[in-house]
């Protein structure tokens, strides 16, 4: 009984377990897409709309998250997907799936925020000296790997902080805001459809190329802090929790 309560309720487990290692349909997959699109591109036009205010950038984040966890789980970040990957939750055709959407929701979403605000906004590192390529790498990377380490401990059940789903979903925005604490150096990406998208969009509607000279910057750093992510998770944190 406790076992049929669990699958009727909004649970955000839910997804995790139903996109496991096994092969998907093409409906799967399409479902994957369109929403994974849908609400990172939500996500985007909420980051240009904020003008970079922390609290709204999560609010945004929070009402993309309710909108896909259902039906994707909610990655919209490629450093989450990546790392539900290492994690072998995912496999290597769902997460391309996955980063396809991501990035063109990215891009899809500055779009939107363009013809509707005449706005465009993206991050850009333009400085070129080692000390501070150094630290945009490291704040990156490690404000991604906290954001990143937090979603695998509310979204697995044996490590889980709450169950109630929406305060789950709260904790996970209130995550990104403090992530973005961390990387204040470099904006406060932590999302490489964000950094890379957002950049793309900008640097080709303006024409200005220059804006892509350090783009993988906010690719990588973010992929490596999934990865630390998931590791540290598995290796230190579980264990310690038995």
């Amino acid at each position: 009984m406790e076992q049929q309560t669990k699958i009727e309720t909004f649970d955000i487990e839910q997804p995790i377990k139903q996109y496991k290692q096994n092969s998907k349909s093409f409906g799967d997959l399409t479902v994957i897409f369109i929403f994974e699109t849908i609400c990172t591109g939500l996500f985007s036009y909420g980051i240009i709309c904020s003008q970079g205010s922390d609290i709204m950038i999560s609010c945004y984040f929070f009402a993309a998250l309710f909108i896909s966890c259902r039906f994707t789980g909610g990655h919209v970040n490629p450093a989450v997907s990546f790392s539900f990957y290492c994690d072998d939750t995912i496999n290597s055709w769902t997460l391309r799936v996955y980063w396809l959407a991501q990035f063109c929701g990215a891009i899809g979403g500055a779009w939107i925020a363009y013809l509707i605000l005449g706005e465009l906004g993206s991050p850009s590192i333009q400085i070129l000296t080692l000390e501070w390529m150094l630290a945009d790498l490291v704040a990156e990377a490690t404000g991604t790997c906290l954001f990143v380490l937090f979603i695998h401990i509310q979204c697995h059940e044996n490590t889980r902080i709450t169950d109630n789903d929406v305060a789950g979903l709260g904790l996970m925005a209130l995550a990104l805001l403090f992530a973005r604490v961390f990387t204040f150096h470099s904006g406060g990406v932590v999302n490489p459809a964000m950094g890379v998208g957002l950049e793309l969009f900008h640097a080709f509607w303006d024409n200005d190329t220059s804006r892509l000279n350090n783009f993988w910057v906010y690719l990588f750093s973010p992929l490596l802090g999934g990865y630390v992510a998931q590791l540290f998770y598995n290796s230190v944190y579980v264990p310690l929790r038995v």
